[in-house]
């Protein structure tokens, strides 16, 4: 049979184990939310890539049109600092197009953090002219 006293002696337990553990998961769940961010930032400029490679490889279009498409999907996903290039500036028919899409990581956070630092995030997407 316990005593009385041993079951008094626990009392604070559970509130210092919540004192240890709840730093540590906060730590957790914030880096995740960090990386699913810095996941979704990248497939943004990834979709930006590609979108405004199929546009720039297209036979009738001009790169404006291609360069005017990226804009709008870095308007529609909300991402800050992008900056598309397209090289070579005027392609053959056949020639590979290559589409650069650049964006600060820093600009583009949920929230301050110090999780992955200040990282740039590029995405380049080649296809053939037509």
């Amino acid at each position: 049979m316990r005593s009385r006293s041993k079951g008094r002696s626990r009392r604070g337990v559970a509130a210092v184990e919540l004192a240890v553990c709840l730093p540590v998961i906060m730590l957790l769940v914030l880096a995740s939310v960090e990386a699913c961010t810095m996941l979704f930032v990248q497939q943004s400029l990834e979709t930006t890539a590609y979108e405004t490679a199929r546009i720039a490889a297209s036979p009738r279009s001009a790169q404006s049109d291609a360069l005017d498409r990226g804009s709008q999907v870095i308007q529609d996903r909300d991402l800050q600092g992008a900056t598309i290039t397209i090289a070579p500036s005027s392609p053959d028919r056949g020639d590979d197009v290559t589409a650069t899409v650049t964006a600060p990581f820093d600009s583009n956070r949920m929230f301050p953090s110090f999780f992955f630092g200040n990282q740039q995030l590029t995405a380049n997407v080649t296809m053939q002219k037509e």
